[in-house]
């Protein structure tokens, strides 16, 4: 089934990659009845997987086992062969029960340790691809890893994450243009941390850039981001699922998050529709 990657070709800037994928996560559980698995390939960074749980207090109480989870174990697993698609799911961690499972990055802190796991990531994206209906990729930014353009091709759709700041935007934008990955894929734009007070609309980005396609957003919003501080992105979607869009900022947020999120669904029709 599909493979998603939220992905940025600018490796200087912060693009809100994480908090992109994490709020179109909660977004798509919360709708559709889809088994989703959420990942991420970055070296020494649990942003994705402290949005969503106390990594520090698991560790604490002891209930943190990273020798026998995520993509560390199944390196393992795989250089035995004795990785198949039905057992990933043994080495993820439930966020919604049946609809939403998180399998944890690499643990490894010293870059050759995490390169050898790195090179298999690939692989088991492909294999849990085979088990869950959608796949969603946390992608390291940049284009200059073999694994990640890999990973890149083995995708439906790449979620191209942007930020309002115009240099960044004049380089993601030429990358549109020039990128041959991104002329045979299905992309969808998405810019992170949102502003829409700025003059930068991505209805100005858009127009300024020539681009035809609808820009989606993720807005800032404090209480969301406090949330991922303190591993409980997917319960602020669930306190402020009913909040009203035209006069809570929640409630906005959340409208903007559903809108990538179905553009996502959308674009993914017909392949989902054989699942």
């Amino acid at each position: 089934m599909p493979i998603v990657s939220f992905w940025s070709t600018v490796e200087s800037t912060q693009t809100a990659t994480t908090s992109t994928i994490v709020a179109a996560a909660c977004a798509m559980a919360l709708k559709n009845n889809y088994k989703i698995l959420l990942t991420q390939t970055h070296y020494q960074n649990m942003d994705l997987e402290t949005s969503f749980f106390n990594m520090d207090k698991m560790s604490s109480k002891g209930s943190l086992d990273i020798a026998d989870t995520g993509v560390d174990a199944l390196d393992r697993l795989l250089r035995s062969n004795k990785l198949s698609p039905e057992n990933i799911a043994n080495y993820a961690k439930p966020i919604m029960k049946g609809k939403l499972e998180l399998l944890y990055g690499s643990f490894k802190n010293d870059t050759d340790s995490y390169d050898r796991v790195l090179e298999t990531i690939p692989m088991m994206v492909e294999q849990a691809s085979r088990f869950y209906d959608l796949v969603l990729v946390d992608l390291s930014r940049g284009y200059n890893t073999a694994e990640i353009n890999q990973i890149l091709q083995q995708s439906d759709l790449i979620v191209l994450t942007m930020s309002q700041k115009m240099q960044s935007l004049k380089k993601i934008f030429k990358d549109v243009d020039t990128l041959k990955i991104l002329q045979e894929k299905t992309v969808v734009a998405a810019i992170g941390k949102y502003d829409r007070f700025s003059k930068y609309t991505n209805k100005n980005i858009a127009r300024n850039f020539n681009y035809k396609k609808p820009i989606y957003t993720i807005p800032y919003n404090t209480q969301f981001f406090d949330a991922c501080n303190e591993g409980t992105a997917l319960n602020f979607f669930i306190q402020n699922i009913n909040a009203d869009v035209a006069t809570d900022r929640n409630g906005y947020f959340i409208d903007e998050s559903r809108k990538l999120a179905d553009a996502i669904v959308s674009a993914l029709d017909t392949k989902l529709g054989q699942r």
